[in-house]
């Protein structure tokens, strides 16, 4: 629930006024803190101490209203833990309160005195848990049809239904990949479960807050270990609305966290039976993107060309076998120390059999190069500027490099 959620709640409508700070109407509310206790209104007591973000804190002791700039420097140490939003009863309300909370965009409400405390605790209260065992019902639906083999598909629909998700249609999955970079600030070896947990549910906030913004009142998302797997509509936004959304969460995230972090976007489906299908693609195309040598955050599976038929290929061995037939005597030279073979050749391809470009590119001697391509052609015995043995070895190499990264995922593990 955000402020302009609570606005447009029927019970309270009539006994809230916005008086400043619109423009953090979109503010999370995560509780209630009431700031009256004897311990607030002391000098030397410090309220952070009872703050933990994305409170709704009303103030109604009319001691700390009648003075500004103690209620200010209050305020602004609140600020400083992200509440949510200020109330405070009507007539208490200052011009230096408000102009205040207009420049830090702290949405800030004048209490009616029809509207009873009591009734504002338990209605706010009320809406909230409800609000979180709805989000806790829809991951368990996500959960479901990603992962169970057994769908009940008239059960689902009715139970998305129920809370305010219509399942009809096409569905898309999208997946956001979370990676803890090699050093992290102020000498932070690893995270500990709490500061993840913390993480991946502001996360999910954060994904929730921007697709909100676009019109998605209601998005199913899934934290994982390491990453965040979305369920969006899968023609309500084209591809490139969602590419900016999508960087605009990323660039966020990593500012936030400083981690990295990509996200790839399987095909949109009909039925409800294929949406893992979009899901499985969506982990595909970040397995591909580690291929690329771009520095791209957001991949669409649809945009992969031949790299999604490699993903296609549930045969490892297949893969191998090929990567073998093509490039094995290759990879053994380099074993037994020849030396950069493969990396020269698969730059030699990457720059369309263009040798002086791919000396440059990889800072050695033009004669080096000689030396090396007439070392692979007695070793691979074929002609390379061929385009069939060109496109060949072109995608050994990709696979290669994709059957390489998924043994390192499968291996590691993204965020620890």
């Amino acid at each position: 629930m955000n402020c302009e959620d609570l606005m447009n709640m029927e019970s309270i409508r009539k006994g809230m006024k916005l008086i400043a700070g619109e423009k953090g109407i979109d503010r999370t509310i995560r509780w209630i803190y009431f700031a009256d206790c004897v311990q607030c209104l002391s000098a030397d007591f410090n309220v952070a101490e009872l703050i933990h973000g994305e409170e709704l804190v009303i103030i109604t002791n009319e001691s700390l209203t009648e003075n500004d700039s103690r209620l200010i420097d209050m305020i602004r140490v609140m600020q400083e833990k992200n509440i949510a939003a200020l109330a405070v009863n009507e007539g208490q309300i200052s011009k230096g309160l408000a102009s205040y909370c207009n420049e830090v965009e702290l949405p800030l409400f004048e209490l009616s005195v029809s509207l009873h405390l009591i009734d504002l605790s338990q209605i706010v209260c009320k809406a909230l848990v409800e609000e979180e065992s709805f989000t806790n019902s829809r991951e368990r639906i996500l959960s479901t049809i990603l992962y169970s083999d057994n769908l009940n598909v008239e059960e689902l629909l009715e139970q998305a239904n129920y809370l305010g998700i219509n399942l009809s249609g096409k569905y898309r999955c999208f997946l956001l990949q979370l990676h803890q970079r090699e050093k992290l600030p102020n000498d932070t070896s690893r995270m500990d479960e709490g500061y993840m947990m913390e993480m991946r549910g502001n996360i999910k906030k954060m994904v929730k807050k921007e697709f909100r913004s676009h019109g998605l009142e209601r998005l199913m998302v899934l934290p994982q270990l390491d990453s965040v797997i979305g369920l969006i509509p899968g023609e309500f936004f084209s591809h490139d609305l969602l590419q900016i959304i999508l960087e605009k969460i990323i660039g966020r995230v990593e500012s936030s966290y400083h981690i990295d972090v990509k996200a790839g976007i399987g095909t949109s489906y009909e039925y409800i039976e294929d949406f893992r299908k979009s899901y499985q693609e969506a982990k595909n195309t970040l397995a591909i993107s580690k291929i690329s040598a771009d520095e791209k955050k957001v991949y669409f599976y649809e945009k992969l060309g031949i790299y999604s038929l490699i993903a296609q290929i549930s045969n490892g061995k297949f893969l191998d076998d090929y990567v073998e037939s093509r490039i094995g005597e290759l990879i053994k030279a380099d074993q037994m120390q020849e030396g950069g073979l493969c990396e020269t050749l698969e730059t030699y391809l990457a720059h369309n059999c263009n040798a002086n470009a791919a000396a440059e590119y990889l800072f050695i001697h033009r004669n080096t190069m000689r030396y090396r391509m007439d070392k692979i052609k007695r070793i691979l015995d074929d002609d390379i500027n061929d385009m069939e043995v060109f496109l060949e070895l072109k995608l050994a190499f990709a696979i290669k490099r994709y059957r390489e990264n998924r043994a390192a995922d499968d291996s590691s593990g993204a965020v620890r």
